[in-house]
């Protein structure tokens, strides 16, 4: 038993200091809540034609809450606490620097829309090191970009936006006199690089009828178009001359690596509502495609509902289901005309998967992602005979399904309570917490160093071991400390001090009734770890109900109560015992004035003081000669 005892201590003395050093090493710690490092908590209510809602699904606000985590996400925040009271929405963002954006992020309504796309790209992984490196070696000026200088060389040389002449072809008889001389040829404009073809997503929008369903497919990508090689009378070789101002060759490889890396500045998604009728460049939701998409056709406020299922040939698809009336099918099939027919407002940049024809793409965009670019397929379509189909797999079309079905809800969200910190406050707070609690220690140790001694000693070796674990766990479990937290742990140490009291106060009472401090250091311990887990037990208890009935800062404070008497437990038992035991049987126990036990009497003036045939540890109350005795009672 002695062995296994010491045992038990080395380990735990080994596992504290160690998983300690570990999450230090690793600069791994907690995550403080707003009321530490400031922050901003607030409160959405839902609102329905101007109304507080008051018949809201939960479907509704978990949907709501999952957009608002992704919205906050884009912001940075490290673990953001949403969740739902009710009807309502408790948004708590710690360490949030732009406070109003955030309030305006998390309180707007998502919407859903359904744009043109007027082109799509590859999107390029941005690359600062190497587009430097470019711009060193083309010596392009600052403030310029790659695409002003080629600007400048289409200007110059008398061409559009598309790379068509503006000026009489090349065969053509100039105006003028006939004597121009031969001689003063000139270079004729190079020809500009085609975008490099892209394949379209591989979805579509078809009516969903027997004969027409959409399989899977992916639309065939088409070769640029080559130049045809200059005529034979024109010169073999021609260097190419620059026109633009800085003389850059923009025909060289390193401009066009140049014109790639330089990513056409994105639209912010707050600004999406100010933007329904601009073109607007956004991301495809997995981040791998940028769409320039035209002004709005239609919003989710005419779809009904949406659902996700498999075809007649196994594959995923989405059915989205419109209102009735020109406020639903009827603004989607105006869309769908202009897509299918190729007009200008939706250029054809997709194939029709049965006749080849070219089609144009409506992209379906949520919170400044396009989630899908569907290409038209039909001219018009039944309001709930409508399919989404393609390469979908099954949770990408539950996701769009989802989508489509929260875009559609009239559901706004309002600010009802708004609470800011500011980093200042949130640090101050932590400072004067800290403060208070070394201050509190500190007045604690020398009052048990002074009445317990050694004892006392080993209870702040105890708490410094538990405490350690309690660090470590909520450093690995990534939980938020919050100020109420941190009063948890101070008020767990007045817990774990108790477990220590009760401990040696019944060592104290053994060894005054007549045992010796080598014994009673042995057998006191489990008739006090009986009082000390009921006393403990009833704290865990009232912890467990905080945290099961509460929110918010309530359960933080709960959470943290409970971990820190559960570990106090753990160092009692594996700690606090073999420990004390130790040291009882060491030299030390020889004096029981180093524990803190007062010498009242030698065992041969206790037996002499009970009389003959008293035991030395009574087992009943004691007699009325105690009582009387001039040396005390005991």
């Amino acid at each position: 038993m002695k062995r296994a005892g010491a045992i038990q201590m080395v380990a735990i003395v080994v596992l504290s200091v160690g998983a300690l050093a570990a999450v230090i090493f690793t600069n791994t710690s907690p995550l403080l809540g707003l009321d530490l490092q400031g922050g901003i908590s607030v409160v959405l209510e839902p609102y329905v034609d101007g109304k507080p809602a008051e018949d809201v699904s939960d479907e509704q606000v978990e949907q709501a809450i999952a957009i608002i985590r992704s919205r906050v996400d884009a912001l940075g925040v490290s673990e953001p606490e949403i969740s739902s009271q009710g009807n309502n929405i408790l948004i708590q963002l710690p360490g949030i620097d732009d406070q109003e954006r955030a309030l305006e992020l998390v309180g707007r309504t998502a919407q859903l829309e359904f744009r043109p796309v007027l082109s799509s790209t590859p999107v390029v992984p941005p690359d600062p090191k190497r587009e430097a490196e470019l711009r060193k070696e083309l010596k392009i000026p600052e403030g310029k970009s790659a695409a002003d200088i080629q600007q400048e060389e289409l200007d110059a040389r008398g061409l559009d936006a598309a790379g068509q002449s503006t000026t009489p072809e090349q065969g053509a008889t100039p105006e003028g006199p006939a004597t121009t001389a031969a001689s003063a040829a000139t270079t004729a404009p190079p020809a500009t690089t085609a975008a490099p073809a892209t394949a379209v997503p591989a979805q579509g929008f078809a009516g969903a009828k027997a004969d027409k369903r959409l399989p899977g497919q992916e639309t065939p990508t088409t070769a640029a178009p080559t130049t045809a090689p200059p005529p034979t009378e024109a010169p073999p070789t021609t260097a190419f001359v620059p026109q633009n101002a800085e003389g850059i060759d923009v025909t060289s490889q390193a401009f066009g690596e140049l014109l790639q890396l330089e990513q056409a500045e994105l639209t912010n998604p707050d600004e999406l509502g100010a933007k329904k009728d601009v073109d607007v460049t956004l991301l495809a939701k997995d981040g791998k495609e940028r769409y320039t998409l035209g002004p709005v056709l239609l919003t989710g406020d005419a779809l009904s509902g949406a659902s996700a299922g498999l075809d007649a040939q196994g594959q995923w698809q989405v059915g989205p289901t419109f209102r009735g009336g020109k406020d639903g099918i009827d603004k989607f099939n105006q869309a769908a005309t202009l897509c299918y027919n190729g007009d200008p407002l939706c250029p054809p940049n997709a194939q029709d998967s049965t006749s080849g024809a070219p089609r144009g793409q409506l992209a379906i965009v949520l919170d400044g992602e396009v989630l899908t670019a569907p290409s038209i397929n039909e001219a018009t379509f039944d309001k709930d005979q409508i399919s989404i189909s393609g390469s979908f797999a099954e949770q990408e079309a539950k996701d769009v399904a989802t989508a489509l079905r929260f875009g559609a809800l009239p559901l706004e969200l309002r600010p009802s309570q708004t609470q800011t910190v500011t980093a200042t406050l949130g640090q101050g707070a932590l400072r004067a917490v800290i403060i208070a609690g070394l201050i509190g220690l500190g007045i604690v140790a020398i009052y048990f160093i002074a009445y317990y001694r050694l004892l006392g000693i080993v209870a702040f070796i105890s708490l410094a071991l538990s405490g350690s674990l309690l660090w470590v766990i909520i450093s690995l479990l990534g939980a938020t400390l919050t100020l109420a937290g941190l009063v948890g742990i101070v008020v767990s140490i007045g817990v774990s001090l108790d477990s220590n009291v009760v401990f040696y106060e019944h060592l104290k009472e053994d060894v005054l009734h007549g045992q010796s401090l080598r014994l009673a250091g042995e057998k006191s311990f489990p008739a006090a770890f009986s009082t000390i887990v009921k006393a403990d037990m009833s704290s865990l208890i009232g912890a467990a109900v905080l945290y099961l009935l509460t929110a918010g800062s309530v359960r933080g404070f709960a959470l943290y109560l409970g971990l820190s008497v559960a570990l106090d437990l753990v160092a009692s038992y594996f700690f606090m015992r073999p420990a004390v035991a130790y040291l009882t049987r060491s030299k030390l126990g020889e004096k029981r004035s180093r524990f803190g036990i007062p010498v009242l009497y030698t065992p041969a003036e206790l037996a002499e003081e009970r009389g003959p045939g008293v035991p030395l540890v009574p087992e009943v109350e004691p007699t009325p000669a105690m009582a009387t005795s001039d040396r005390g009672t005991l």
